[in-house]
Order: C-alpha cells, then sequence, then structure tokens
C-alpha cells in the first residue's frame, strides 16, 4: 500500500507475503498429502545438504510474493521481494526452471494483458513486478513485464517475445532508466529478429515506472508518447561531440550492429543504417 498499490490491485494480481519461517510452507503442504519430491520438483522447498534434522526448508521466507501465471491464468512460479534486507539475500528471488516453468516462455502479467495487447495493438513491456501492477491500475493493461524471463533466439514463436507477436507485432519497451534497466534494454534482439516494431521509452533520472506512475500517471502517459523506434534510441546513446569518427565507427560496429543484423527483411535493414548513419554524422558505407 506504501508502494501506491490499491487492496483491489493487490486482490486482483494475488500479491501475499511468506512468513519469515523455515518449514511453513513444508508444513502446510505436507499435511494437505502432497510429497516432499513433488514440493521440491516445482521449486518451493530444498533439500539441505548438512547431516541431521529435518532435510527440507522453505524456499521463499520473509518476501512479499508475485505469483507467476502462464498464459491461461494457472499460476506456474512465484518471485518474491524481500523486507528486510540481511545483506547476504538477493532482493529479488525467482522460482528455477521446473517443469511447470519454462523461463524463456512465461512474461509475468501477460495472462491479464493479452486481450488488451490485441486490441490496442501493441504491448507495454516493463521490467519488474511493481512496474507492471502500477501500470496495469493506471489503466496501461497492456503491459507484461520481463522480470526472470529468459529472451533466447532459440524458442522462436514459443519464446515470450514469440507469444507477443501472437497478439501485436507491436512493442514499447519500457524499462529503468538505471545502469540495470539501460543493459536489460539490450535484449531485444529476440524481438528484432521476430520482425517486432520494436519502440523504446528514454526514461531519465533514476526513476522507473512504478515510481513515474506513482508520483503522476499524467507523467508516465508523456513518457510512452516520447518512445522512439529502437535504431534511433540506440543511435542516440552514442552521439558524443568528443569522438573522433574511428571510435565512432567502432561504437557502430560493436553497439548498433547486432541489431541491426537481426532484422530480417533487406529494406528495413537498409533503412536503419540510414537513419544510423544520419544520426551520427557518418557515411553509410
Amino acid at each position: 500500500l506504501g508502494r501506491g498499490l490499491t487492496q483491489k490491485t493487490i486482490d486482483t494480481f494475488r500479491i501475499g507475503y511468506a512468513i519469515n519461517d523455515w518449514r511453513t510452507l513444508r508444513a502446510y503442504l505436507k499435511g494437505k498429502g502432497y510429497k516432499d519430491e513433488d514440493v521440491a520438483a516445482v521449486g518451493l522447498i530444498k533439500k539441505t545438504e548438512k547431516p541431521g534434522g529435518d532435510p527440507y526448508y522453505d524456499v521463499f521466507r520473509g518476501r512479499i510474493i508475485f505469483p507467476i501465471s502462464d498464459s491461461s491464468g494457472r499460476v506456474v512460479a512465484y518471485s518474491g521481494r524481500i523486507i528486510v534486507d540481511d545483506g547476504k539475500s538477493p532482493k529479488y528471488l525467482n522460482s528455477p526452471e521446473t517443469v511447470l516453468y519454462s523461463k524463456s516462455k512465461i512474461l509475468y502479467g501477460l495472462d491479464k494483458a493479452k486481450i488488451d495487447v490485441r486490441k490496442r495493438d501493441y504491448s507495454i513491456l516493463v521490467e519488474g513486478q511493481m512496474d507492471l501492477v502500477m501500470s496495469h491500475q493506471a489503466g496501461y493493461t497492456n503491459t507484461v513485464a520481463a522480470s526472470g524471463t529468459a529472451f533466447t533466439d532459440d524458442d522462436g514463436k514459443d519464446s515470450a517475445f514469440g507469444l507477443l507477436t501472437r497478439l501485436s507485432d507491436n512493442i514499447v519497451v519500457a524499462f529503468d532508466s538505471d545502469a540495470a534497466g539501460q543493459k536489460a534494454v539490450k535484449r531485444i534482439v529476440p524481438a528484432i529478429s521476430l520482425g517486432m516494431n520494436v519502440k523504446i521509452v528514454d526514461i531519465k533520472g533514476g526513476k522507473d515506472p512504478a515510481d513515474i506512475i506513482k508520483g503522476n500517471e499524467k507523467d508516465w502517459a508523456k513518457a510512452l508518447e516520447s518512445k522512439k523506434d529502437f535504431i534511433d534510441y540506440l543511435a542516440s546513446t552514442l552521439v558524443d561531440s568528443k569522438a573522433t569518427p574511428a571510435v565512432v565507427a567502432k561504437q557502430v560496429r560493436e553497439e548498433i550492429f547486432p541489431y541491426v543484423r537481426a532484422i530480417p527483411l533487406d529494406t528495413p535493414r537498409f533503412h536503419a543504417i540510414k537513419r544510423i548513419a544520419e544520426h551520427l554524422a557518418i557515411s553509410e558505407d
């Protein structure tokens, strides 16, 4: 509630809490007749290497829990955000790959966004769970989150981006403005290789979408309106008046060519090269 969520949103996304205890979930599921081996196989408990005592313990402890569903709305995994930082545990803990959960094929929130992605003919891709739930709360119900997703080229139409292309070829990527968020932007190559029309929202000032929406929903609308084609965005990150042509050329080769190479059709690829040349005042050759 302190982060700006309403009770209705908390209920809709089934956000909960795993109490800070080592074996509460395990005892509960055991009481329901589930075998330890099966509960471990779906990533809810782990086996300790220490000798003696109870061999199993709960994976999620002392965390706000976001259930992750497949595109049909069935819960297949969890993501837990720590409440009290102990200095050694990760801020977010996600379920491992299991028979139910393939990280390259699941996008958080797709089950709730799919109708509106098709209706509005574009998806908004944010980074974290809070970005997603705040975005939906603000009316952007065509939003999905990359949280925990492994973007790959291998799965093609079965990949996370492949699932989105069945609904719309248009995608707006709106990741955090911090270094990690900008690094995450560079995971869009599989979307480009599927022929998606990729636009990037250039978020400034160390903020993430959830912060912006909590501050003022109109600011988020403005940020989305200022989206750039991914080639224009990438070229703008390289503009540096002090760099020599040789340095710029090297940066283009290393930083932009992987994306250009991923464009599946010749005409848009040539068009991208032309725009890069114009942006950076270098020859197309």
